[in-house]
């Protein structure tokens, strides 16, 4: 088990994997208990860095569509022309 999960890198599996989450599957995802991952879904909802659709309570779902103008899409752009660079912040690739 993993010990310490920061909120970007849980938004960054997130995104990458594309998925609604919840607080259970966000644990497993990332091998916490559900209460942590909770609260990083709390953090990931309410940062103005990070874009989520969200589903309405009780079994909220939340899933990551941006963080900072870098969607999936672009990631996987950059993936298959393979370059590692970001793109530029006012670039969006949708």
């Amino acid at each position: 088990m993993k010990q310490k999960v920061t909120t970007l890198e849980a938004a960054e599996i997130m995104l990458k994997s594309g998925q609604f989450h919840t607080a259970s599957s966000l644990g497993k995802a990332l091998g916490i208990p559900a209460y942590k991952a909770s609260g990083l879904l709390y953090n990931i909802r309410h940062a103005d860095k990070y874009q989520t659709i969200e589903t309405a309570k009780p079994n909220r779902q939340v899933k990551v569509i941006d963080i900072e103008s870098r969607t999936k899409i672009a990631n996987l752009w950059a993936m298959a022309l393979g370059t590692n660079q970001q793109l530029n912040r006012n670039e969006r690739h949708v």
